[in-house]
């Protein structure tokens, strides 16, 4: 097994916190320039079809524990996340479109799959993988 070059602990941390401020910028920090074109287009992509399937941004509402589970997906996204918090776009829910929930789970599952991307962030990082 060939040996891979760790980063400083420093430009760790800084990769991992970039690839949770939005999608693809952990590894653009690594020099990981064509993988970072792909998740940050790919991810954005998804958002954006989400946002337009007129899906909504999950926030935690009371006794409805499945909201937090939704709610930490959805803050997986990152800075878009939090810039519709911000603004109070795609919040709204809007049951009364048939495209609905397919939106909700393009969401969910951009916020998960970014949780995925940080985490080979990650491994890139400390040299567990190239």
């Amino acid at each position: 097994m060939s040996s891979i070059p760790a980063s400083s602990p420093a430009r760790t941390a800084m990769a991992c916190l970039a690839a949770m401020v939005f999608p693809g910028l952990g590894h653009f920090v690594l020099g990981r320039w064509g993988r970072g074109l792909l998740l940050a287009g790919s991810l954005t992509a998804m958002f954006v079809l989400g946002l337009v399937m007129k899906g909504h941004l999950f926030t935690p509402v009371g006794d409805e524990k499945l909201t937090y589970v939704f709610t930490l997906l959805n803050m997986g996204l990152g800075l878009p996340y939090f810039l519709c918090l911000a603004t109070g776009f795609g919040l709204e829910v809007q049951a009364t479109i048939q495209t609905f929930e397919y939106g909700n789970t393009f969401l969910a599952v951009t916020g998960a799959l970014n949780f995925l991307a940080a985490m080979d962030a990650f491994d890139i990082a400390i040299g567990r993988k190239q």
